[in-house]
């Protein structure tokens, strides 16, 4: 049962085969049985959930309307606000924070019926590949407790693989939903940007107001595609303040048959150099979609990746360092003041960030729609375009001060910070992008790539990925929870 994917366990509730309250039960157990050693459920909403799993018993017991996730129980990140449930984002400011209402994204979870029973962990404010903060500690991953499952949905990654809840929300501005997912073994979508709510988010304060950053989207993370899609066809919605005028509709995929298909392939860059076990694997995947009859080609991109990473990099750092101490402005103001311009280091961007004005912000917002309009005639061309997640897989926990950590990758040390280098083209253009395993490194521990497809088509990205499911083999149970 706690393996089972989300559309099988509502399959199996609403034809009375299984009781919501006996899923609920069943997922319960498995927090209390492995989450000591994993660390991903921070916080439970038990004896509540219960009374509405038995609601919800009743309600198909009369034969009531049911939504399409009716009685399926599933924890939610803690950078959303849930109603009733302590909602901390990590921060040890906001330990106490109890909201009243949900977050507008999580509402529309449950008014499909799903039992929110629990949070998962973050970094403080989701700013960090690692899932780690002062009020909970560290959370692992669930196959090698001695590594991140990522971030900053690293705690929702790590409860889905190992078992402790079918579906999970998070959020991703720098790969936080898609690294996760790569790093454990899972199907996570970031999807097309301002498509789901992300109001009742935090970052920014409880009970603040954020309608949108330019960047940063909510999404599912699951154990396969079709739960992505039963998820994405509940959470995608206007905003409630603009919903008495605007209503979403995505258009369906391009197509359901392989040989169809147009795809293009971005398996490794010069710029952003990749373990060469994932660019391989990327290889190997696109071999079979063209022996499986699809038209794959090397990619000709639209602009080249130092391009992206030069407008992506000036968009999020200034977001990112938003609310940050004064002292930190001035030492990354002081750093700025000797910098080489065409130094790209991950610190480099960052000082950049920290003393960019409004006036050149424009600037680069500009580019940016240029970018996205590159973008788009290239997905008349291709489909979609196949390429790393990272540049890593799951690396051990390193909570050494973010720029003294180094990740090594072919053998060389390279920043800790690049490892979210590959979440910056489908970010900056607000495509939507689809985490999909793989296969399995050298070490045993899961790798994915990204689908990514043109803005709004979303579908098309989760149809491929279940065609490279079928390929592939999709998720995989982590061997010590067997």
């Amino acid at each position: 049962m706690i393996f089972e994917n989300a559309h099988e366990i509502l399959k199996k509730i609403k034809q009375k085969e299984v009781s919501a309250q006996e899923v609920l039960e069943s997922f319960l157990k498995q927090v209390e049985a492995v989450n000591p050693s994993i660390n991903a459920v921070v916080a439970l909403d038990t004896e509540r959930a219960l009374e509405k799993a038995k609601e919800a018993d009743k309600k198909i017991a009369s034969k009531s309307k049911l939504g399409s996730l009716h009685g399926l129980p599933m924890t939610i990140k803690d950078a959303f606000e849930v109603e009733g449930i302590v909602s901390t984002g990590g921060n040890p400011a906001w330990q106490d924070n109890i909201p009243k209402r949900n977050a507008e994204a999580v509402q529309r979870l449950v008014d499909a019926g799903a039992i929110i029973f629990g949070k998962t962990n973050v970094p403080f404010l989701s700013s960090d590949l690692q899932s780690f903060n002062k009020i909970y500690g560290t959370t692992n991953n669930p196959w090698d407790l001695e590594r991140t499952p990522g971030g900053s949905s690293g705690g929702s990654a790590a409860a889905l693989a190992s078992g402790m809840t079918p579906l999970e929300l998070g959020s991703d501005v720098g790969g936080s939903i898609r690294v996760p997912s790569h790093f454990c073994g899972l199907f996570g979508h970031k999807p097309s940007y301002n498509i789901i709510s992300e109001v009742g988010h935090m970052p920014p304060p409880p009970g603040s107001i954020s309608t949108g950053n330019g960047l940063s989207v909510a999404g599912p993370l699951a154990r396969s595609p079709e739960d992505l899609e039963i998820a994405l066809n509940v959470l995608v919605a206007a905003q409630e303040q603009d919903s008495p005028a605007w209503k979403i509709k995505l258009p369906k995929a391009r197509t359901k048959k392989i040989k169809e298909l147009k795809i293009a392939v971005w398996p490794d860059e010069p710029y952003a150099e990749v373990d060469d076990e994932i660019a391989n694997l990327i290889k190997e995947t696109a071999d079979d979609l063209k022996h499986a009859g699809a038209q794959v080609e090397t990619a000709s991109l639209p602009m080249s990746f130092k391009e992206i990473d030069k407008i992506f990099s000036q968009l999020l750092n200034p977001l990112m360092l938003a609310g940050s101490p004064q002292e930190t402005f001035e030492t990354l103001a002081k750093l700025n003041e000797d910098l080489d311009p065409n130094d790209m280091s991950e610190l480099a961007k960052v000082a950049r960030g920290s003393v960019l004005k409004h006036a050149d912000w424009v600037v680069v917002n500009a580019m940016r729609q240029n970018m996205r309009q590159k973008w788009r005639e290239f997905f008349k061309t291709y489909d979609v375009i196949l390429c790393p997640t990272s540049i890593t897989y799951a690396f051990k926990h390193n909570h050494n001060p973010v720029h003294e950590r180094k990740l090594t990758i072919n053998g060389k040390d390279d920043e800790y910070l690049r490892a979210t280098l590959w979440a910056g083209p489908a970010v900056s253009a607000g495509l939507p992008s689809t985490n999909v395993p793989i296969g399995m490194s050298s070490k045993n521990l899961p790798i994915g790539m990204q689908i990514t497809g043109p803005y709004l088509e979303d579908k098309t990205c989760i149809e491929v990925a279940k065609i490279v499911r079928d390929l592939r083999g999709g998720f995989k149970i982590p061997p010590n929870l067997q």
